[in-house]
């Protein structure tokens, strides 16, 4: 089962977060939606990740926290600048991790 944020962010062009997350959930393709996920490498903040991905079974197995849902690649990526943003802003750090484990 994969692990979404209770308050996930969602872009703009998604227009039915539900019907996509229950697709996504499901192991079938949303298609052109794109995830922003907490990264797994220290060195990231998050990752953007096609959800065409998650029919892989592996993938799907250890994919990570999922933080927002996009439609596109280029709002996925506006969507996680925004992200990282929210949080700056908040905290004054980058702490992106930490930042959702204490939300």
């Amino acid at each position: 089962m994969l692990k979404w944020r209770e308050d996930y962010y969602v872009g703009e062009g998604i227009k039915d977060a539900a019907k996509a997350r229950r697709r996504i959930d499901a192991g079938r393709v949303a298609f052109g939606v794109y995830l922003v996920t907490l990264s797994e490498n220290p060195g990231n903040l998050l990752e953007i990740v096609p959800s065409y991905m998650l029919i892989q079974k592996s993938y799907y197995a250890r994919c990570p926290e999922i933080v927002g849902m996009a439609k596109g690649k280029d709002e996925a990526i506006d969507l996680a600048v925004d992200i990282v943003k929210n949080i700056y802003g908040e905290t004054g750090a980058f702490q992106v991790k930490e930042y959702f484990k204490n939300r």
